[in-house]
């Protein structure tokens, strides 16, 4: 963290984020249609059965999917369901690229650097590479294809691009985030975590283009980044991949190693800054899940009103993985809260168990 990190009595290098967008599959669901389109398939397994009362615990209210609810409950194999996420994945990323830089004013080939971030599906050649050649990406834009990072990635996948702008401030980088959560339904899937699952998750795509020193833009500066993997929870989350399939991991114990060790990371990173989260204005917090989000509050002793865009975000949104940061931050933005002097943190948290923080000001 020398770069990103340090201090200094000269001018530290910073990104600036220039432009964001989103983009939504067209199949909009309310959680009680999910809940009862999902009742239907698990008819008769009284275990799974009893767990259903879940959905009405989540905060969720409306999702995005990228298929209607009965193409789901028909049972499609890991191979169809692929299949549809390279076709979906590709489209909406497509749709969250060109809005997101024609919002900037900026054509594709004044773009060096490309990273797309995904752990919903597999495509090789990879997602940003297809889509390049579609967007008119010059040939010799750097590309970073980035698969594994889960719930962390959207921040993730920012805190690399600021990391590389410090050191070329007159390019320009754009994040990708597509997460197709749908597609990992499968009617086989009936332990107590592939319910939370599926009463949980949703799909979505967004954009973020970042300029770096030399490149002027209307937006918030990213002033610091931080990677830190937990070591001593390399189980918390993740996928297990099956002959059906991705099947999620998500251990009980996520809410309180969140309150007792990841905790003062958060602050370690703030106080290295001469800050407190006290002092901050905004927080972008990936939502998680309830549990989560009451953890962040106590943990943390928050006001109240502090994680309401969490909440909102899972409210409309459902957790959409490592694009639910970005959502967050693009309707931040597009709400003209945000003011000249602001602060903010985004931080997401994902396997390995690791978490990706970095600080903006506005």
């Amino acid at each position: 963290d020398r770069v990103s990190s340090s201090a200094s009595a000269w001018h530290v290098p910073m990104s600036r984020i220039l432009s964001l967008a989103t983009a939504l599959p067209p199949h909009r669901f309310t959680q009680e249609q999910i809940r009862d389109a999902f009742g239907a398939v698990c008819r008769g397994q009284r275990g799974i059965e009893r767990l259903l009362p879940v959905f009405d615990r989540t905060g969720v209210e409306t999702r995005y999917f990228a298929r209607p609810l009965e193409w789901y409950a028909e049972g499609q194999t890991f191979e169809t369901r692929n299949d549809v996420y390279a076709e979906c994945a590709l489209e909406l990323i497509e749709r969250a690229a060109r809005s997101c830089l024609r919002r900037a004013g900026v054509s594709p080939d004044q773009i060096d650097h490309l990273y797309c971030v995904t752990t919903t599906g597999l495509t090789t050649p990879s997602l940003e590479a297809r889509l390049s050649r579609r967007l008119g990406l010059r040939p010799d834009a750097r590309r970073c294809p980035l698969f594994g990072l889960g719930c962390a990635g959207g921040a993730g996948a920012l805190v690399r691009a600021s990391d590389v702008l410090r050191a070329y401030p007159g390019h320009r980088a754009l994040v990708l985030s597509v997460e197709l959560c749908s597609l990992v339904f499968s009617p086989t899937a009936g332990t107590a975590t592939d319910v939370i699952g599926v009463a949980l998750f949703g799909d979505g795509a967004a954009a973020v283009l970042l300029g770096g020193d030399d490149v002027s833009g209307p937006g918030p500066a990213v002033t610091q980044t931080r990677t830190h993997l937990f070591h001593e929870a390399p189980d918390l989350m993740g996928w297990r991949f099956t002959a059906d399939g991705m099947r999620l991991i998500l251990a009980r114990g996520v809410p309180e190693f969140v309150g007792t060790t990841v905790k003062p990371v958060v602050e370690k990173f703030l106080m290295d800054q001469g800050l407190a989260i006290g002092d901050l204005h905004h927080l972008v917090l990936h939502p998680g899940g309830a549990k989560v989000m009451q953890t962040y509050q106590s943990a943390f002793g928050l006001p109240a009103g502090a994680v309401d865009n969490s909440r909102e975000a899972m409210r409309q949104y459902g957790n959409q993985s490592s694009a639910s940061v970005l959502f967050m931050l693009h309707d931040l933005v597009a709400s003209g809260r945000p003011v000249a002097g602001d602060s903010g943190l985004m931080m997401a948290l994902g396997p390995g168990f690791s978490a990706e923080m970095l600080t903006l000001a506005w």
